[in-house]
């Protein structure tokens, strides 16, 4: 039995669906029963649970020869981190509690880093937490998502313009789509492997946000012009998306670390590099709905 937590967001639908595809058993961890059925005509198994329920959790994992574990998105609480720490606290203790034998953790480029990252050092206190299982744990290190950009996808649309909050405009970065995410993560479910060990995932190669722009410009049929967000609006725009005043400033210091350059790759001898298939340009016509004419 595979166990696949987040099941109802991007990266935990593409792992349980990959798996399913394969025609292995999976059960999905959902946060209620909304999509239970949707699933069970799949063929998944369903368990509900909130991640900070370590009964449930538990029972969700029993039997489990992997479980998927991921840091549900938190945008709206007013400390992301500490909520990052007692998720890791409740995974520990139910993987501990199920004797799940390995575990796939879904993390971030630059989770290396103990500051400067803003969102991303919940995936630093994961990967930190989990090392000390006594089970072979897989830290999936995921670059960018292209998905990310679907926020921009209806402006690019309807103004032929793609704001961006990564700078320098023709600076190239690791970009991945949640379908390759999901295809590795299950992957390396079903692999056998000692200890932990980090696997980087990269898209088929860097984008920059001109990159992105040429590919919403392809796929829509009309121009469209990438312009760099002023660190000025950051502020503004980011509180138009609904987060906390915590997660805006700690979504800015995540973009001041990407274009500063600090949110790389570890890219060490240890570190097992894979490589994703899909282009931005497939990605994008998945966001726009869209057919490249």
């Amino acid at each position: 039995m595979y166990v696949v937590f987040g099941a109802t967001g991007q990266t935990g639908s593409a792992v349980a669906n990959a798996l399913l595809e394969r025609n292995f058993p999976v059960r999905v961890v959902l946060r209620s029963d909304k999509a239970a059925s949707t699933w069970r005509e799949k063929g998944a198994d369903v368990a509900v649970a909130e991640v900070t329920d370590v009964e449930a959790m538990t029972a969700a994992m029993r039997e489990a020869d992997a479980v998927y574990v991921m840091n549900p998105p938190a945008y709206n609480v007013s400390d992301m981190f500490a909520l990052a720490e007692q998720i890791g606290e409740c995974y520990i203790e139910a993987l501990t509690n199920a004797d799940a034998r390995k575990v796939v953790l879904l993390s971030s480029v630059g989770s290396q880093h103990a500051s400067g990252t803003g969102n991303i050092l919940t995936t630093h206190i994961l990967e930190r937490m989990l090392g000390n299982l006594a089970v072979p744990v897989t830290v999936l290190r995921a670059a960018a998502f292209m998905e990310n950009w679907e926020s921009a996808a209806a402006i690019a649309a309807e103004q032929g313009v793609l704001p961006s909050f990564f700078a320098p405009l023709d600076r190239r970065l690791p970009m991945v789509s949640t379908e390759d995410i999901g295809r590795t993560a299950a992957e390396a479910m079903i692999e056998d492997w000692k200890g932990q060990r980090i696997i980087e995932l990269h898209g088929p190669i860097d984008y920059s946000p001109n990159d992105v722009a040429a590919a919403f410009a392809a796929v829509l049929n009309r121009n469209v012009q990438a312009i760099a967000v002023p660190e000025s609006d950051w502020q503004a725009t980011i509180s138009s998306f609904g987060f906390s005043p915590e997660a805006v400033n700690s979504y800015s210091e995540m973009m001041r670390g990407f274009n500063s350059g600090h949110i790389v790759f570890e890219s060490s001898p240890e570190i097992e590099t894979r490589t994703g298939q899909t282009a931005i340009e497939a990605a994008v016509d998945r966001l726009t709905g869209s057919k490249s004419k």
